[in-house]
């Protein structure tokens, strides 16, 4: 079959009409090719093309937001190692539970080596905090206001932290001119973890 016998046929109804009927309907051809290319391939097109640009925005600026968070790693890893070794300080100033009595000599012999004589020395029940936990030790001591001084200065020299609180400070009875002092001693210690028990299950046949 010849197809230019074929698109003359098809265009046989048309030759005759006017010519301004046949650009008309050249025109209203044109347009609705137009119109169905804008519904069916512009305006999707366009949406894509919104999408793409937010995606590429909203990459962007999570892309910035890494970047600042890459330069400050290494402000943080300094600050992480710096917390670490002040952690390391601390527990280094908590004595473990083997080494309390020694250092409540310690305490002792500060007081003793400043003088002043202990009447009450009695260490009480403790209170266990989150990784810590609070030793005190009531205690009550007679001599001099300067002696006082010179225990308490040696306390806070001792390598492991102990608190002097609540001191109450009396005037003396007679004419020995020394001070009656009463209060507590507080030291803590390291809470160290307990060892998990094993428990073994009995063995399947």
């Amino acid at each position: 079959m010849n197809l230019d016998a074929v698109n003359l046929d098809a265009l046989k109804p048309i030759i005759p009409l006017p010519l301004m009927v046949k650009l008309v309907a050249l025109f209203a051809t044109v347009t609705l090719l137009c119109v169905g290319y804008y519904f069916t391939m512009w305006v999707p097109m366009q949406d894509e093309i919104v999408k793409k640009k937010s995606e590429v925005e909203r990459q962007r600026i999570m892309l910035k937001k890494n970047q600042v968070l890459a330069s400050d790693i290494p402000k943080k890893k300094q600050e992480y190692e710096n917390l670490q070794l002040q952690l390391k300080i601390a527990l280094n100033m908590l004595p473990k539970q083997s080494q309390i009595p020694d250092l409540l000599e310690g305490v002792t012999w500060a007081g003793k080596d400043s003088g002043l004589a202990f009447t009450t020395f009695k260490p009480e029940k403790e209170s266990t905090k989150s990784i810590y936990a609070e030793v005190p030790v009531s205690m009550s001591v007679s001599g001099t206001y300067k002696q006082l001084l010179s225990f308490l200065k040696r306390v806070g020299e001792l390598p492991r932290i102990v608190n002097v609180m609540g001191l109450e400070i009396k005037s003396p009875k007679d004419d020995s001119g020394d001070l009656m002092v009463s209060g507590k001693a507080v030291t803590y210690r390291f809470v160290e973890e307990e060892p998990k028990k094993v428990t073994k299950g009995k063995k399947k046949k």
